[in-house]
C-alpha cells in the first residue's frame, strides 16, 4: 500500500475536497486523482462515490479514514524517533564500567549526558573487567570501561587512565604516619582484597608475594566501598586504586607504595564503532574527558 496515497486520502477526508488536499500537499489536481485511483485499485473497493458534483466517502472510505489518521500519527512518531536516534537524542545505550572509576569518574559524566538527552534509554552496569570484555565481544554491551582485554577477543581498546594501587588505612594506624608504604610493611597485617576475578586482586597478590604472605589469608570483599567501611571500622587495611574521593574522610588515609609501582591501565573497550549508535558514540566521546582530565594532572 502506497503511504503517499494514504496521506493524500487522509488530507482529502480531513479538508473535505480534492482541491484543498492538492493545495496543502502541493500536488497537481491530476496527481491527487491518480493517487486515489491507484489506491482504490490496490484495495479493490471504491473509496468515494459521486453525489451530483460532490464526491463523498463510501462506507469503506469512512472506515479507512479512521485507520489512516491513526497510521499517519504512527508514521509521524516513527519518523521522529528515527530522526532522534540518528541525531543521538534517542535510542538505547547499554555499557558497563569497573569500580572505582565507575563511581569516581564516570558517574558524573553519565549524569550530565542523561540530562542533555533525556530520551536516551541508558543502562549502566558495574562489573569486572573480564565479564565486561566478554559481553562487549558477544554484543550484550555496546562498550565498556575496564582493564586491557585479552587479545583473543579482538576488541578495540582506547586507554583513558592509569590507576595506581595504594594502601587504605585508618588515620590512627601505625603506618598512617608514613608518607609511603613498602611491600614488606604489610607483613602480618589483615588485608582486605577484591574477589579473584578482579584485575586489582591480581596486582594485590603480586604485592603480597613480596612480603612472603599467602595472599589467600586475606579477607575477600567484592566492593571497594565495603572495603572502605571495614577499614574505617578497624578491620585491617585495604589495597585499592588511589582516588582522592575514596579517602575523603578524616578517619581514613591512602598511602602510595614506594618500592613498587603497581599500575592498571583502564580504558574504553568496544567491538566496532561503525556499528554503534549515535548516542553511544556521543557518550563515549564525553567519557574521553576522563583521559583529558588525567593528562592535565
Amino acid at each position: 500500500m502506497d503511504l503517499r496515497a494514504l496521506k493524500t486520502f487522509e488530507a482529502i477526508m480531513r479538508l473535505g475536497s480534492f482541491q484543498k488536499a492538492a493545495e496543502e500537499l502541493q500536488y497537481a489536481p491530476s496527481t491527487i486523482t491518480l493517487q486515489i485511483q491507484r489506491l482504490e485499485a490496490d484495495l479493490g473497493v471504491s473509496l468515494f462515490v459521486r453525489d451530483g458534483k460532490r464526491m463523498i466517502a463510501s462506507e469503506a472510505g469512512r472506515w479507512l479514514y479512521r485507520e489512516a489518521s491513526a497510521l499517519q500519527k504512527t508514521i509521524g512518531s516513527i519518523r521522529q524517533t528515527v530522526s532522534d536516534i540518528g541525531a543521538g537524542d534517542g535510542g538505547a545505550i547499554r555499557f558497563a564500567a569497573i569500580e572505582p572509576i565507575a563511581s569516581e569518574k564516570v558517574a558524573a559524566i553519565v549524569a550530565d549526558f542523561c540530562k542533555l538527552r533525556p530520551q536516551v534509554q541508558l543502562t549502566m552496569e558495574v562489573s569486572g573487567s573480564k565479564s565486561i570484555a566478554e559481553r562487549v565481544r558477544s554484543g550484550e554491551l555496546d562498550f565498556g570501561i575496564c582493564a586491557t582485554p585479552p587479545e583473543n577477543l579482538m576488541l578495540e581498546f582506547e586507554p583513558l587512565i592509569e590507576e595506581k594501587l595504594g594502601v587504605m588505612l585508618r588515620a590512627d594506624h601505625p603506618l598512617a604516619n608514613q608518607t609511603c608504604i613498602e611491600a614488606n610493611d604489610l607483613a602480618g597485617l589483615t588485608i582486605l582484597l577484591k574477589e579473584q576475578s578482579c584485575i586489582y586482586r591480581e596486582l594485590s597478590e603480586r604485592i603480597l608475594s613480596q612480603t612472603g604472605q599467602n595472599p589467600f589469608l586475606g579477607i575477600e570483599v567484592g566492593s571497594f566501598s565495603v572495603i572502605r567501611q571495614m577499614v574505617k571500622a578497624g578491620l585491617g587495611i585495604g589495597i585499592i586504586p588511589m582516588y582522592n574521593g575514596l579517602g575523603l574522610e578524616s578517619t581514613l588515609v591512602i598511602r602510595p607504595f614506594v618500592d613498587i609501582n603497581p599500575v592498571v591501565v583502564i580504558g574504553m573497550v568496544y567491538k566496532d564503532n561503525n556499528i554503534l549508535g549515535r548516542a553511544s558514540l556521543l557518550l563515549m566521546n564525553a567519557l574521553r574527558k576522563v583521559k583529558k582530565h588525567n593528562d592535565s594532572h
